[in-house]
């Protein structure tokens, strides 16, 4: 009946492990099918990479589209390596990738033909080999190969993935079914042991009661000659009281200036473990005990998780279910402390320890809840050599300390908890940012050179075009060019983000950078009949600040306020001293923005008309980006508006150090 529950236990957890093998293996074969369908890909992609940078080469004579990853025979050679390694263990897909290499080699020597034609001044024979050369035959042959290798691995990759997700269903099974019969067996245990207790509880009660009237006869036959010595022992009575009072006193003064000392120790500790390891050694230090764990209660389960362990052989990190008939368990679940002083009273009411505890030389044991606002934390399980029977006092003081803890232990996974989700934020920052930057760089090159094709179908390369398609690639080109400036407005995002961006700082006159803006935006102005105001300040002043950097504020800032001006609207541009700094100031008479916009406007992707049906085109980052900017040269910007009265930017900088010396 003892070793019961444990050989349960080791049965179920047999069961267990053996479903879990089996869902590993089917989930290894489907990550290995996934990157059969991975590798293939990325070969392919390789390829059609190649011929890309291969036509764009002889397209525009750009050797900036070879790249430093031209030639591609690297990549491929390794990914078919990696492929045969993956199709090693399948005859039929092994034969297809030495197809697929076969052709590969081909393609490429194809495609490094063309380009050394090209490189040694020959364009028609590099033109010669991309129309009438093998090339298409050989990319068809390759895609042909790879689409059956994939077909065949798409049918595996189901086949195993119903496969582990039968394995999946079986292990859940499984453990389901052990934890019922479990939790069924330990009921039954803990039935019979209450019956058990109850009937020895009944027969004590009545020897107790034989026991007393015994007693009492004694007790009157003794009064006469006990009377003689009443005197002298209620002497020594008072005598012994008092000086039990005085260790009482003396006793609660240590227990206060202890649980004082383990506050402050509390207090100071901010992670989780290290509040677990104080609470365990300020217990043991208070009552001397040899050993101790603590457990943590983990959210949203019932699992009570290793956090802490002094001289015990068990695993930090290691779990147990709060269910089971364990004196922690049973602590944390019941909310009340689990006294046991003695050997019997282990073997009594937990006989599933008694092995555990013989073996490490156990005597006593005491397990406390940690509870703070009405729920439990965790328990704290403490362990004595010697037969150790707590008294009242020695309770109160125990409950007192796991109170404390328990507060304790709960600021410790709050704070554990924000530093998880600060460094989640962080992370995800970072993820945008890189995905942003390999975005825009990765839009950059198709964008050229369709930018490219349209101007040399405007020269007249291609043949001569009429008005109307001269007007119409008009518009292709500039809609490339605002793209292409929306793509760098994203890079310079990602680059802020990132902390990537520097600015060296110079003196910068402020005439020079609002005047040299008429040329920069006096088109957008007047396409839109905008009158246009450049007023440099009267005195001659400097600002501590990046050239290039305030360039591309202002004109954000001017490019703003011509989309967002009717037409036939004022800009003003002016500068003035204030002090120790330089404000400069673009003022327009356009629409506004809504007191409740003001602060939103210059967080990334946030437009004033941020709707569906929005009228001004951009991404929305070009006052995040000039705000993080200015505030990289040391100043800042700011916004005053009124709907329907026009908006003014206020580019604020530090005045040059000499200019501020001479002042």
């Amino acid at each position: 009946m003892v070793f019961g529950p444990a050989l349960i236990v080791v049965a179920s957890g047999l069961l267990a492990f053996g479903a879990l093998r089996a869902e590993l293996t089917t989930r290894r074969l489907v990550i290995h099918t996934r990157d059969v369908l991975e590798t293939s890909a990325s070969l392919l992609a390789t390829l059609v990479g190649a011929e890309t940078a291969q036509r764009g080469f002889i397209i525009t004579g750009d050797t900036a589209f070879l790249g430093p990853d031209y030639p591609s025979r690297a990549r491929a050679d390794r990914l078919l390596v990696q492929l045969r390694s993956l199709t090693g263990d399948n005859p039929t897909q092994e034969a297809r990738v030495d197809t697929i290499a076969q052709l590969t080699s081909e393609r490429l020597a194809h495609i490094d033909s063309s380009v050394i034609a090209m490189l040694a001044g020959n364009r028609d024979r590099a033109v010669e080999i991309v129309v009438h050369g093998a090339g298409r035959q050989l990319v068809a042959g390759i895609r042909r190969e790879i689409a059956d290798l994939q077909a065949d691995e798409e049918r595996l990759l189901r086949a195993r993935e119903e496969a582990e997700r039968s394995a999946t269903r079986s292990t859940s099974a499984i453990i389901l079914l052990a934890t019922v019969v479990v939790a069924l067996f330990a009921y039954f245990v803990n039935q019979n042991y209450d019956r058990a207790l109850l009937d020895r509880r009944t027969a004590l009660n009545e020897a107790q009661g034989a026991n007393q009237q015994l007693q009492d006869q004694a007790v009157e036959l003794e009064a006469q000659a006990n009377a003689a010595n009443a005197a002298a022992l209620e002497a020594e009575t008072a005598r012994d009281n008092a000086h039990t009072a005085l260790l009482s006193a003396e006793a609660s003064e240590r227990r206060a200036e202890r649980l004082q000392a383990a506050t402050e120790a509390f207090s100071g500790a901010l992670s989780l473990t290290a509040v677990a390891q104080l609470i365990v050694e300020q217990a043991l230090a208070a009552l001397n005990a040899d050993s101790g764990i603590l457990a943590e209660l983990e959210p949203s389960t019932d699992l009570l998780r290793y956090v802490a362990v002094r001289n015990m052989v068990s695993d930090l990190g290691g779990t147990i279910s709060i269910n089971l008939d364990l004196p922690l368990c049973t602590a944390a679940r019941t909310f009340r402390p689990v006294l046991l002083p003695n050997p019997e009273m282990i073997r009594k009411e937990f006989p599933a320890v008694v092995s555990s505890h013989m073996r490490d030389g156990v005597h006593a044991v005491a397990a406390f809840p940690l509870v703070s606002a009405g729920r439990v934390l965790g328990a704290l399980l403490l362990r004595w050599k010697e037969e150790r029977t707590l008294t009242s006092v020695d309770v109160s003081f125990a409950s007192a300390l796991s109170r404390i803890a328990a507060e304790a232990f709960a600021r410790a996974r709050l704070f554990d908890a924000e530093r998880e989700a600060r460094a989640a934020a962080e992370s995800s920052n970072r993820a945008k940012a890189a995905f942003l930057a390999s975005m825009s760089h990765e839009l950059r090159t198709p964008l050229q050179a369709a930018l490219g094709f349209s101007q040399l179908m405007r020269t007249g390369m291609y043949g001569p075009i009429t008005d109307q398609q001269a007007e119409i690639l008009g518009r292709v080109e500039r809609s490339q060019t605002h793209l292409a400036r929306l793509i760098d407005d994203i890079l310079d995002f990602a680059r802020l983000e990132e902390g990537r961006v520097s600015v060296r700082l110079e003196p910068v006159p402020v005439t020079d950078a609002i005047s040299d803006l008429m040329s920069l935006v006096e088109p957008q102005a007047a396409g839109k009949n905008i009158n246009l105001l450049l007023l440099p300040p009267a005195e001659s002043l400097r600002v501590q600040a990046d050239r290039r950097r305030l360039q591309q504020v202002l004109v954000n800032l001017v490019g703003n306020a011509i989309k967002f001006t009717p037409e036939g609207g004022t800009i003003r541009v002016s500068a003035l001293r204030l002090g120790d700094q330089v404000v400069m100031r673009v003022r327009d008479t356009g629409v506004g923005i809504p007191p409740d916009r003001l602060d939103a406007i210059f967080e990334p992707f946030v437009q004033v008309d941020d709707g569906l049906t929005r009228s001004q085109m951009g991404a929305g980052l070009g006052l995040a980006i000039s705000r993080d900017l200015t505030r990289a040269m040391g100043g800042d910007l700011a916004v005053e508006s009124v709907v329907g009265g026009g908006s003014t930017f206020s580019v604020v900088l530090p005045i040059a150090s000499a200019d501020l010396v001479e002042a």
